[in-house]
């Protein structure tokens, strides 16, 4: 499941946008003791990994980077003073490691048109993974390369592929390419 963001490129400028890949779980229950907070949430995570918190009420369990002390299929727990009476609400998510990772983006004026205006990729070609284990993918473009696509709305979208070639599409949207004035 990829998200959807919208954005800009302003025609003849250089073109930076990141993206971070992150897995998610669902808090459904929460219990802090005093020195410990245990979340309750279906997970994949591992002890040690970095978790943001967040849509929680009450809202002293929103954390952010915080470090999994530990974790079950169903559960996982981080070192934290906080206490209260969970009420509602809760998204866990930790980056994904890239190790190995190659990712691709492709700009077309349709997503069915034969012919992409821009393609990035790893490899030296305007996508980085610069620190894989943090999840993040850097894209840049060149303002020679946004200076060729013409004025317009166009649709993109952003995929990884693993190093058992399995493909994610990490995000997909539009573009509006705005107009160079000052050439």
């Amino acid at each position: 499941m990829s998200v959807v963001y919208n954005t800009v490129i302003n025609q003849g400028a250089n073109w930076f946008i990141n993206f971070q890949y992150k897995q998610p779980a669902t808090i459904t229950n929460i219990s802090g003791n005093g020195t410990t907070v245990t979340f309750t949430a279906d997970n994949g995570f591992f002890g040690g990994q970095t978790v943001n918190i967040s849509g929680v009420l009450p809202s002293q369990y929103n954390f952010q980077a915080a470090t999994i002390a530990s974790v079950t299929g169903s559960s996982f727990t981080v070192t934290n003073p906080a206490t209260g009476i969970y009420i509602s609400g809760g998204i866990a998510t930790v980056p994904i490691n890239l190790t190995g990772y190659t990712a691709a983006l492709q700009i077309r004026s349709l997503p069915e048109d034969p012919t992409a205006v821009l393609s990035l990729a790893t490899g030296g070609n305007g996508i980085t993974i610069p620190t894989p284990t943090n999840g993040t993918v850097e894209v840049q473009a060149t303002a020679a390369q946004t200076r060729a696509i013409i004025p317009g709305t166009y649709y993109y979208d952003i995929e990884i592929t693993s190093t058992g070639g399995i493909v994610y599409r990490l995000a997909q949207g539009q573009v509006v390419v705005s107009a160079e004035v000052t050439r």
